[in-house]
C-alpha cells in the first residue's frame, strides 16, 4: 500500500509555491535601481526557484500517480484506497457545468489561498473543455488549475533569474 505522505499534492504545491514566491520577491527586490544589490540575495533567490521547480515536479509526478490510469494489476484495494483519500483530501470536483465548476472552485479553501477569483476564473475558462477530452476526466480540474498556477509562477521566476543573472554579473 502507498504511504499517504509519500503522494501529496498540495502540500507540495504548497511548498512550490512558497518558495517561488519568496524567490520572485527577492528577484524584484535585487533588480529595482533604488537598491544596492546583493550577490547573497541573487543565489538565495535562485536557490529558492531551484527549490520550488523541485516541489512542483514532485507535485505533478504525485498528480499523475493519484489522478491517473489506475494499472490493470492494481488491486481492488488499492482502488479503494485511492478513491478515499482523493475524497479525504478534496482533490477532485464534482462538477459537471462550466457555472457550477466556477461556483465549486472558487469556494475551494485551499484554491483561495492561492489564488483570487479572477485567476481561478481565467484557469477555469482556459481548460475547461479541454478537460473532458480524450482521457482527461474533468473532476481532475481542480488540480490543473493549482498546476498551471505554480506553472505560470515558475516561468515567471525564471525568467526574472535571467534578469537578475546579467545583473548580477555586472557587479
Amino acid at each position: 500500500m502507498v504511504k499517504e505522505q509519500e503522494v501529496q499534492i498540495f502540500p507540495k504545491v504548497q511548498k512550490s509555491l512558497d518558495s517561488l514566491n519568496e524567490s520572485i520577491r527577492i528577484f524584484e527586490d535585487f533588480l529595482r535601481q533604488d537598491t544596492q544589490p546583493s550577490p547573497a540575495d541573487y543565489y538565495r533567490a535562485r536557490n529558492l526557484a531551484k527549490a520550488g521547480e523541485i516541489a512542483f515536479k514532485e507535485a505533478v509526478n504525485n498528480a499523475k500517480k493519484l489522478l491517473g490510469s489506475i494499472p490493470e494489476y492494481a488491486t481492488g484495494g488499492f482502488r479503494q484506497w485511492r478513491k478515499e483519500f482523493l475524497e479525504k483530501h478534496s482533490i477532485l470536483a464534482h462538477c459537471q457545468e462550466l457555472g457550477a465548476c466556477r461556483l465549486e472552485l472558487r469556494q475551494d479553501r485551499f484554491l483561495n489561498q492561492i489564488m483570487t477569483g479572477e485567476e481561478i476564473d481565467a484557469l477555469l475558462n482556459l481548460h475547461f473543455h479541454s478537460q473532458q477530452k480524450g482521457q482527461r476526466k474533468l473532476e481532475n480540474i481542480k488540480v490543473r488549475v493549482v498546476l498551471d498556477k505554480l506553472s505560470e509562477l515558475l516561468i515567471h521566476a525564471q525568467e526574472l533569474q535571467k534578469e537578475a543573472l546579467v545583473k548580477q554579473q555586472d557587479l
